[in-house]
């Protein structure tokens, strides 16, 4: 598909000069990099904005962090069969009652465990 032709009064042809301090400049660099813009995407986002909208993506980085999200993934999947069951007109039992207490204390560790490793990142 190509590129729809831009009326001429769209064309940036006025310029502004703004100096910044070394330290100035590489917070508004690496606030731009943040935010997955080049450097006047952003200045042109935050001057006619005011703001700039960053997404921030979480991934593991650390192999200390993949086994407690698996972990919490498989406790997830429990959970989910517990709702199942119920959702289909089951009855609760003493077992499934440990069973989601044991489900509910898994979450209290993992998400201990995930706050400790979050804070030494």
């Amino acid at each position: 598909m190509a590129k729809p032709k831009s009326d001429k009064n769209d064309h940036r042809n006025k310029q502004v000069m703004v100096r910044f301090t070394e330290s100035e400049f590489d917070a508004i660099h690496s606030q731009a990099e943040c935010a997955g813009k080049s450097l006047s995407a952003y200045i042109h986002q935050l001057a006619l904005d005011g703001k700039v909208n960053v997404r921030y993506t979480l991934s593991p980085q650390t192999d200390e962090l993949k086994p407690i999200l698996s972990q919490l993934g498989k406790t997830g999947a429990n959970l989910n069969q517990i709702a199942r069951y119920y959702n289909e007109g089951g009855r609760e039992t003493a077992q499934l009652r440990m069973d989601i207490q044991r489900c509910i204390a898994d979450l209290y560790d993992l998400r201990a465990k995930l706050v400790a490793e979050w804070n030494e990142l």
